[in-house]
C-alpha cells in the first residue's frame, strides 16, 4: 500500500531543513532582509548574548552585534524535524566559530552545539517562532601554536563546562552570560526542555 502522505512528510522535512539552514546563512553573510524573512513576528530567540522575542528586534540586536564583535560564523547540519500539522520542531547540530584578539593574542574559539527552534506554518510557509542553542563543549586556541593564551584559570573554574570558554569570551566583550542555558552538562534541564517542545508541537502545553 502507497503511503500518500510520504511526498508531503518529505516536502516538509526540506523546507524546515532548507529554513534553519537559510537563517544562519543570511546571518553569517549580512542578508538581513533574508534573515529577517525566516522569524515569525512574534520569535523567541535566546543565545549567549540574546534573550528576547521578536523577529525583527533580534535581526536589528544582530546587526549592532556584529559591528561590535566581527562576524562568527556558524555550520548548521539539520537533522530531526517533527511535524505536527502546521506545527514543526527542527534540531540541527552545530558549530559556530570566531577569530578574536585579547590581550594581544589572536585566538579561535569554537564551540559545539545544537540550534532547536519551533517552526510554523502560516500562508504555506514557514517561519521560525522560536532559535535556542543546546550547548555540548567549546575549546580555544591560539592562532599562532605555542603562544601564551591570556586565561585566568581561577576565572574559568567557576564556568559551565559546556560553554566555558565561550562565556568567557563574551566577558570580554562585556556581556555576562547567563549560566542557566540549555548544555548536555544538565541532562536533567535538557529532557523537561524536548518534553515541553513535544507538549507545544501536540498542542497539550
Amino acid at each position: 500500500m502507497v503511503n500518500t502522505d510520504r511526498p508531503a512528510a518529505l516536502l516538509d522535512r526540506d523546507e524546515l531543513f532548507d529554513l534553519v539552514r537559510r537563517e544562519r546563512f543570511a546571518r553569517d553573510q549580512r542578508l538581513f532582509d533574508v534573515m529577517r524573512d525566516c522569524f515569525h513576528d512574534d520569535a523567541y530567540v535566546r543565545t549567549t548574548w540574546y534573550d528576547g522575542r521578536g523577529g525583527d528586534a533580534y535581526v536589528e540586536a544582530t546587526k549592532t552585534w556584529m559591528a561590535r564583535t566581527g562576524n562568527s560564523k556558524h555550520w548548521v547540519f539539520p537533522a530531526y524535524a517533527r511535524v505536527e500539522g502546521d506545527r514543526a520542531t527542527v534540531e540541527s547540530p552545530a558549530k559556530i566559530f570566531n577569530r578574536t584578539t585579547v590581550e594581544g593574542v589572536e585566538v579561535d574559539f569554537h564551540a559545539y552545539c545544537r540550534f532547536f527552534s519551533r517552526a510554523v506554518r502560516e500562508d504555506g510557509r514557514w517561519k521560525l517562532l522560536s532559535f535556542e542553542v543546546l550547548l555540548e563543549r567549546d575549546e580555544l586556541r591560539p592562532v599562532y601554536a605555542g603562544e601564551p593564551l591570556p586565561v585566568d584559570a581561577a576565572a574559568l573554574s567557576g564556568l559551565r563546562p559546556s560553554y566555558r570558554f565561550l562565556a568567557w569570551i563574551q566577558s570580554t566583550r562585556g556581556v555576562t552570560v547567563s549560566q542557566d542555558l540549555l548544555g548536555d552538562d544538565r541532562p536533567a534541564e535538557l529532557d523537561a526542555f524536548h518534553k515541553t517542545e513535544t507538549a507545544w508541537l501536540h498542542g497539550t502545553g
